[in-house]
């Protein structure tokens, strides 16, 4: 039971320090610590002390969920997540919260340690989805203290004038206030050859785009959560302005990082808003596959990766070697996934 001459305030900063899944046991042993260790001041002291593990999602090809705690282990191995359904994407992720896509193409946002799940609905004035095309966004709104789900739709003119696309349309889904709206049509043109999902760094969602001006150059869009529109990220000095917007932009130890998939070369932008900032790195050995997505550094100088094969694979920049990665003496099969870090923030803000 908790001391009732203990200050909340040193309660509070004692369960803090703790893991997440502690907190959920402490809650269980006291009527007054659950209160306690239920507000929403104590979930976002706890998640601002920066020191809870970072966990790897990942989507099989039978489509379930399973986890790993990071760094990996030579004992590590990849637990279930008891989220049923049939998984295929995700998209991002934010405080621990992960919004993932099923085959139907709906939109549920989970937090993989609490096993809460909010299922979002359709947007009402979202666009009939066998007859367009969509990309998702997931990010948080600080200046709001709000989640937003952001997606980009459009109809596909699939004719011989540039640009392919006339109009995107942008719906913001807001957690906090559990509605959709729709915001001013993007100004760039998102039929791009990989409908990606956006790159959340630095409260803006990441897109690459093609301009609408002449020459149709690519361009790295940012969708301002707060202010809700987009601009223009520099893109790396020695990528082809006409060419990258056929490379995969995604999220890779906190940074943007824009990766081309056919020459496995990847530029990782240390510093947001400066090119300067830009460093680059290649993948130097003969792969079977191309690679699809970058997950995670181990340490300083490994990266984990999906490839086409769906196969989880480890190249060490330093000795430029490539390996694939094993669980249980078994190499590990995976068709998606991103990386999370352990948090008490609940999906639903209603509840």
């Amino acid at each position: 039971m908790a001391n009732p001459y203990l200050p909340q305030e040193i309660l509070i900063d004692v369960f803090s320090r703790l893991p997440t899944k502690s907190i959920g046991k402490f809650r269980c042993l006291s009527k007054s610590w659950r209160t306690l260790l239920t507000t929403t001041e104590f979930i976002e002291f706890h998640l601002t002390r920066k020191t809870h593990k970072e966990n790897l999602i990942l989507v099989n090809p039978s489509h379930s969920l399973h986890v790993i705690t990071l760094p990996i282990e030579n004992d590590s191995v990849p637990r279930n997540l008891e989220l049923l359904n049939t998984w295929t994407e995700v998209v991002g992720s934010c405080n621990g919260l992960v919004l993932l896509l099923n085959d139907e193409v709906k939109v549920f946002v989970v937090n993989p340690i609490t096993l809460q799940q909010v299922n979002i609905p359709d947007s009402p004035v979202a666009l009939k989805k066998n007859e367009s095309f969509s990309m998702y966004g997931f990010g948080y709104d600080c200046s709001n203290d709000d989640y937003k789900i952001v997606t980009l739709s459009y109809y596909d003119t699939d004719n011989e004038y540039e640009p392919d696309c006339i109009d995107t349309f942008v719906d913001v889904f807001s957690l906090k206030r559990g509605v959709w709206k729709r915001v001013s049509c993007s100004p760039y043109d998102h039929a791009v050859p990989d409908i990606s999902s956006g790159a959340f760094v630095n409260g803006a969602i990441h897109w690459l785009a093609s301009s609408r001006e002449s020459g149709y150059r690519s361009v790295i869009a940012g969708f301002d959560l707060a202010n809700e529109v987009f601009y223009e990220i520099p893109p790396p000095n020695d990528v082809d302005l006409a060419r990258f917007v056929f490379y995969k932009l995604v999220v890779l130890g906190g940074c943007l990082c824009l990766v081309n998939n056919t020459k496995s070369e990847f530029w990782m932008m240390k510093e947001y808003g400066l090119v300067e900032s830009w460093t680059n790195f290649k993948i130097d050995v003969d792969c079977e596959w191309d690679i699809v997505k970058p997950l995670c550094f181990i340490g300083d100088e490994e990266v984990m990766l999906i490839n086409e094969g769906d196969s989880l694979v480890v190249y060490s920049i330093k000795d430029r070697t490539m390996k694939d990665m094993v669980f249980g003496g078994i190499p590990s099969m995976f068709i998606d996934g991103g990386t999370f870090v352990e948090s008490l923030v609940s999906p639903d803000f209603n509840g």
